[in-house]
């Protein structure tokens, strides 16, 4: 295999990224050596460059080889799918996952990826582009995966989630990577703005590059799409490539009354994109999956589903864990199920199902009767409670909301949790 390669400031040989064919015949040899994918990519088409994991090994043997990769972007569409496997983990209770990817490419890399990463994962992929379809049925049939990735052709003027229109089957996640761009000196104006100059060239097609009003005008078509599914999948995603770009949708959720969405962030080197999900069922997303700590959005983060309680007098720890177990056993109603002990930690987890509101002040003077049985109804409330406590720091119990409709039933249920333990606390003197 041949690269374009030249003698770097340190007198090191260097592959040059800034040669379409030095990228092409490394992704496709570092996807088949570290992902078991063989891919065709054609030369006028996007090309996926390496992931920053298989660069690693590259590093170890040359450490100067890979000057001037971009590495990042194709670490960053691995990273949209362990953040898709996270939301999966939490959110879906099926083993069969059902996934939908808006505008795969030639490459279809993103199922190909998600499916050799998950074997009970299937996909319908779209695209509007002959010569993207074509080469994407070909990278599916290269790697066997015909009877779990199936390519529909779709029209510019289709409905976009138009599969989740007329499928019998709901999806669990809607993907998508759209263009970035509203106009070919949009894509100007960008790498203009770019300080040190890109550190790839750039091999996409004008289909895979520009849509009308960019980016943000295509997630707000899927959005407005997804307002009449709602439910047909669980989380719908997409990755943006412009930060400002997140303001505008979650406006969007914000005029409809979305309170369940998430936002992520993927950095690789000089490569950064954000990817933003929402949906319309009940199952919550915890902190560590649903916010980032960048100051710049926080603003616009969704409301914090994991909340930290503080008890810095309870010791020892199993004091607070005792306390902590009695006072749940005394809420009407509740189910407390699926205890674990993490000795590493020193720390209990358990989960708790709720039918109904038993334990605010309104509920109690009502008397009201326990809910239905949990076959009957879904629960208002469905969250973990951790009991946590490490050496040279406070014990706490950390609260995260798993699944409801009413986000004031779960903070008036961590209140109500956390008040009781301390009069408990200082009835016993460790508060």
């Amino acid at each position: 295999m041949s690269f374009s390669v030249f003698i770097n400031h340190t007198g090191s040989s260097a592959i040059n990224f800034k040669s379409l064919p030095a990228q092409r015949r490394l992704t496709e040899a570092l996807c088949h050596r570290d992902y078991g994918l063989s891919l065709t990519l054609p030369d006028d088409r996007l090309c996926p460059p390496v992931s920053l994991v298989v660069i690693c090994f590259y590093f170890y043997l040359m450490p100067d080889t890979l000057e001037g990769s971009s590495a990042g972007n194709l670490m960053c569409r691995l990273n949209y799918i362990l953040w898709l496997q996270d939301i999966v983990i939490s959110t879906c209770g099926s083993n069969t996952i059902r996934g939908f990817d808006i505008g795969t490419g030639a490459s279809a890399i993103y199922p190909l990826l998600a499916c050799r990463l998950e074997p009970t994962w299937s996909f319908i992929a779209t695209d509007i582009d002959d010569r993207s379809i074509q080469s994407a049925k070909q990278n599916i049939a290269q790697n066997s995966m015909e009877g779990r990735i199936v390519i529909e052709h779709m029209q510019a003027d289709d409905a976009i989630l138009q599969p989740l229109h007329t499928s019998q089957m709901d999806f669990d996640f809607v993907m998508c990577n759209p263009p970035f761009y509203s106009s070919t000196e949009d894509v100007s104006r960008s790498a203009e703005f770019k300080e040190l100059g890109p550190n790839a060239i750039c091999s996409g097609a004008e289909v895979e590059m520009i849509t009308p009003g960019g980016e943000t005008s295509f997630v707000a078509r899927i959005f407005s799409e997804s307002l009449q599914l709602r439910t047909k999948c669980r989380w719908y995603t997409s990755m943006l490539g412009k930060m400002s770009s997140i303001p505008d949708v979650v406006s969007l959720f914000r005029e409809h009354n979305v309170d369940n969405y998430a936002i992520t962030e993927f950095v690789q080197g000089q490569t950064r994109r954000w990817a933003i999900g929402w949906s319309f069922q009940d199952a919550r997303l915890s902190d560590t999956i649903a916010r980032i700590s960048n100051p710049a959005l926080q603003n616009i983060m969704p409301s914090r589903n994991t909340l930290h309680h503080s008890f810095p007098s309870a010791r020892p720890a199993n004091t607070l864990e005792s306390v902590l177990r009695n006072v749940l056993a005394i809420v009407d109603g509740l189910l407390v199920t699926s205890t674990s002990a993490t000795p590493e930690s020193s720390s209990t987890t358990m989960l708790v199902r709720a039918q109904g509101n038993t334990w605010s002040r309104a509920a109690r003077r009502k008397r009201l009767p326990a809910a239905v049985s949990a076959d009957q109804e879904p629960p208002v409330l469905r969250c973990s409670i951790e009991c946590c406590s490490k050496v040279d720091t406070p014990c706490e119990i950390i609260f995260t909301w798993l699944e409801g409709k009413d986000r004031s039933v779960f903070e008036s249920f961590t209140s109500h949790v956390s008040r009781k333990v301390i009069s408990t606390l200082r009835e016993l003197g460790d508060e």
